[in-house]
């Protein structure tokens, strides 16, 4: 009866992974995965560096 259910349970996997959603979910999933790893562009350090400074100076001093 345990090997039944087994039987079961892996044809219901399999089924899952064979359906065409399975499918885009596990591409988009490598997709994402694979675009977080990417390094951040210098160019892109740059912009956000001179945003802060920008930012900076436009916030008048808490301190006095």
């Amino acid at each position: 009866m345990t090997d039944k259910l087994g039987a079961g349970r892996e044809t219901i996997l399999s089924a899952r992974t064979d359906s065409p959603n399975a499918q885009i979910a596990t591409k988009l999933r490598a997709l994402y995965l694979s675009v977080q790893e990417e390094a951040i562009p210098d160019r892109f350090l740059d912009l956000l560096e001179k945003l802060d400074a920008v930012e900076r100076q436009s916030m008048p001093d808490v301190a006095e």
